[in-house]
């Protein structure tokens, strides 16, 4: 690994870019761009043959989770970061610890630190609520003067409208982005599925799509009332889909964030029973996963994320109904993404790369001359099959283990350094 780097031969995936489609050299000096042409020479540099891949600005997980600090044999930062670059990420928010907490500026200073020897860059984010429970306001400026990206409870049941509009308020006037999930757990108790013919047929209680719209309108109208901006994580129906379109052209400052899941997964995944699919949101029709793919691919959904969760065996080695929400999905994320594009998929390597960035209010990349950047180098044809040796991550709980799947990410240059996967 070096500071210096010379790919060679890589196809340019960036629609906003003068190079898109072309076959380049690109020469990266101290982490920048040095120089990107059809060849380049140097004797003086590392060379990294990337012939019959493509390159993209490096990707940008919006959301995911670790329990280090804490329960660290489930998944630490480092196995985290490892499990992003095999999935293709160079970035990575992140709400990581489970004992302590991050809801403190000493804990998120922590998280930094060890951040610091991670493969890829992790972004912590703080806890918006004392002790994860949605009733008080957590140390919200603290930890973002020590380090925190963004403010959010996680993939959790909403706080009240109270403590969200507060938040929300509170939040914008020192432009700190809070990201709320959006899910009322008082409308359904013990949902573990789709409402519909599939928790009918397995004899499950389901979650409803207006668990998800009811959270969605009340945020809405509160930041139309305040004048603020939304963020929306964990996006799951074709409802939400259009509650979020129809603001957006009734000029409401939203942004919204789909789990990877459901993208490439309807509600008939957990079907057999296993329990990797069991998943806050929940898998949901497939006119829901559909409605969420164009939602990507017109501008509607800003962003994608992980929704990373791992998990050990005596957590989710258990009967469905009894297992925990979340699986592993890092390692296998790429492939997830060509499951649910397939040829679309170039269209949507801008929103992988800059998606995260404007949900926390930081600059765009772009594929020039002098930006300080990071790359992915894929590619869309090789096939790939996911094992424990090459997984990553230290989770029980992956998905797609032992599958082959098309896709295969090569390398990412993180850090401005190459990591070959």
């Amino acid at each position: 690994m070096t500071n210096n780097l010379l790919i060679k031969s890589a196809k340019v995936i960036d629609s906003k870019s003068k190079w898109n489609n072309q076959v380049v050299d690109i020469l990266i000096e101290n982490g920048k761009i040095a120089n990107i042409a059809s060849e380049i020479k140097s004797d003086n540099v590392k060379a990294f043959d990337a012939s019959g891949n493509c390159i993209s600005l490096g990707w940008f997980d919006a959301f995911a989770t670790s329990p280090d600090p804490g329960a660290n044999w489930k998944e630490d930062m480092i196995s985290l970061s490892h499990a992003a670059r095999i999935g293709g990420f160079t970035s990575v928010a992140a709400l990581c610890g489970s004992n302590p907490l991050p809801e403190n500026a000493t804990v998120i200073s922590q998280i930094k630190q060890t951040a610091n020897h991670c493969d890829v860059q992790i972004y912590p984010l703080g806890l918006s609520s004392e002790h994860h429970q949605g009733k008080e306001m957590a140390e919200v400026f603290e930890m973002f003067q020590a380090g925190s990206i963004g403010q959010t409870d996680g993939i959790v049941s909403s706080a009240s409208v109270s403590l969200r509009s507060k938040l929300m308020q509170y939040c914008a006037s020192l432009n700190i982005p809070y990201l709320h999930f959006p899910f009322e757990s008082k409308l359904v108790t013990s949902g573990v599925v789709n409402e519909g013919i599939i928790n009918v047929n397995l004899g499950l209680k389901g979650l409803p799509v207006a668990s998800e719209t009811m959270a969605i309108l009340s945020d809405l109208v509160m930041a139309e009332w305040l004048n603020v901006p939304l963020r929306i994580i964990g996006i799951s129906s074709a409802a939400s889909v259009g509650i979020i379109r129809k603001a957006k052209a009734d000029g409401i400052e939203v942004y919204a964030v789909v789990p990877i899941m459901n993208l490439a997964y309807n509600e008939n995944a957990v079907g057999e029973f296993d329990e990797n699919f069991k998943v806050y949101p929940p898998l949901r029709t497939e006119e829901d996963r559909l409605a969420l793919i164009q939602g990507v691919l017109d501008g509607t959904i800003d962003a994608i994320m992980s929704n990373h969760c791992p998990d050990d065996i005596e957590s989710k080695n258990v009967e469905f109904e009894y297992a925990s929400f979340g699986a592993a999905t890092l390692p296998s994320f790429f492939n997830m993404m060509i499951d649910a594009f397939g040829l679309d998929f170039n269209k949507v390597v801008n929103t992988l790369a800059n998606g995260a960035n404007k949900i926390y209010n930081m600059p765009v990349k772009q594929f020039e001359v002098g930006e300080i950047t990071d790359f992915t180098i894929f590619s869309t044809e090789a096939n790939h099959t996911l094992t424990k040796q090459n997984q990553g991550t230290k989770a029980y709980n992956v998905l797609g283990l032992n599958k082959t799947s098309k896709g295969k990410v090569i390398a990412v240059v993180s850090k401005g350094l190459l990591h070959n996967n």
